[in-house]
């Protein structure tokens, strides 16, 4: 039930209300108020609370791998439809967008769509590329 690969109603690439190519109001791309690539109180660059290398601490969560080795961190934004994907050494990678279905669409720093998160039953989310593969967990 939670494998998007099986279950079409889960993934964005099949769902049209959870992707962000059929949807403007959860794409960057449409909706600035979402971009931190276009937004500085969303970008670390500018607003450096958002960086966990210029702050001793930041709110969010860790990103582990299926085999539960962490492989980076997630920040929370002052807009909570927008969070921020920094790698184990900090550097800031990606930026996911909330769905509005229990969801993130992630996207690199160019703004392209690259993969998913979903709400699991642990109440965190699993990470899926665009491909359906399980990337990894986020608690």
């Amino acid at each position: 039930m939670i494998n998007p690969k099986v279950n079409a109603s889960l993934n964005p690439v099949f769902n049209p209300w959870i992707n962000p190519e059929k949807i403007g109001s959860i794409n960057p791309k449409f909706n600035r108020s979402l971009d931190p690539l276009r937004t500085p109180s969303l970008n670390p660059t500018a607003t450096s609370s958002l960086d966990p290398k210029q702050t001793g601490a930041f709110s969010g969560r860790c990103r582990w791998t299926p085999d539960a080795d962490l492989i980076g961190y997630i920040v929370n934004t002052q807009n909570q439809g927008v969070l921020l994907l920094f790698d184990q050494n900090l550097e800031w990678q990606a930026f996911a967008v909330d769905n509005a279905r229990q969801g993130y669409n992630v996207f690199d720093l160019q703004g392209e769509w690259c993969g998913y998160f979903l709400k699991n039953a642990a109440g965190s989310w699993n990470e899926f590329n665009l491909a359906g593969d399980w990337l990894g967990l986020i608690m």
